[in-house]
Order: C-alpha cells, then structure tokens, then sequence
C-alpha cells in the first residue's frame, strides 16, 4: 500500500514539473524576437543609405535599392526610420518613422520544398500550401532546416519571408 501511493506522489510530481516546464517553454516562443530601433538617416552616398549608430546599434547601411523594396523611398539625410533587427542582429525591415505599415504576419506548418537557390518554399499547413518568395538576407537561414521541419516564418508587408525558424 505504501509503494501505491509513493508512486502516485512521485506520478503527480512529475506531472506538475513537466507542465510547469511545457508552460515555461511556451512563454519562450511568445517572447519578441525583434527588436525596433528608432534612428536617422546619416547620408545616402554611392547607392548607400547609412544610418547613425545609436544607443544598442552598431553601424548600419543598407542599398538604396533594398531600402526602397523595403519601402523607404527617396531616402535622404536627417530622415527618422524604424529599423527592424532580428535575433541574429540582421536588419530585416525599415520604415519611415510616421508612415503606416501594413504589418507583418507569421505563417506556421511545415517546410514542404525549398528550392536549390532558396529563392522559394512552399510550406503546408492546415490551411494548404503557400508557395512565398524568399528575402535574400533570410535565404541563407534555411541552411539550418530540412524539409520536413516545422517551421515559423514571418511575411512582410509584399508577403516575401523576412525571417524563418524551426520550431519543434
């Protein structure tokens, strides 16, 4: 008798770690993983934006020509923008600070094909299948998946993947 209830003692321990681990997890997932940096532009030179290093940021530039796929056009100094810096420290969006966006959305399910160049995927949930362009900058990320995996992509505002991870 006394062997029955250790085990059902330790059985409901167990289980109130392993929720208590699972809850914990679950917060990790939901935590922001980009950070906004607010600054200027420093100088547009040579087809280059640069951008004034603040507080947390190092130097940063970007081509005039990614800048304005990004939807910053016609760039100019003293220009306030929202730069968009994932956990990586890559910067993945920029906005003119004021201008209304869009927003960006996730995408979730499982990576079904990626093409040789990683220039497409196609990732199928309950949904169905989404073929999505990739962003240069987020191509060189899926060196780290397989097909097969679940993943979390995010959208920017021309549904092209900015960013992407594993998530099982």
């Amino acid at each position: 008798m006394r062997t029955i209830l250790i085990g059902i003692v330790l059985a409901w321990s167990l289980m109130c770690v392993g929720s208590l681990t699972i809850a914990r997890e679950a917060d990790h997932t939901n935590l922001p993983r980009h950070r906004m940096v607010t600054t200027t532009v420093d100088k547009v030179q040579s087809g280059v934006v640069f951008f004034t290093p603040t507080a947390g940021m190092e130097d940063r530039a970007v081509s005039v020509h990614k800048a304005e796929r990004m939807g910053l056009y016609q760039a100019k100094e003293g220009d306030e923008v929202i730069l968009v810096i994932d956990e990586s420290n890559m910067l993945i969006d920029l906005h003119r600070k004021g201008d209304p966006r869009a927003g960006h959305r996730l995408i979730a399910g499982k990576l079904t094909y990626a093409d040789p160049f990683w220039e497409v995927i196609q990732i199928t949930n309950a949904e169905g299948k989404r073929t999505l362009a990739m962003d240069e900058a987020a191509r060189t990320k899926l060196s780290l998946l397989k097909e097969g995996n679940l993943v979390r992509a995010e959208l920017n505002e021309d549904n092209i993947v900015i960013d992407i991870l594993k998530t099982d």
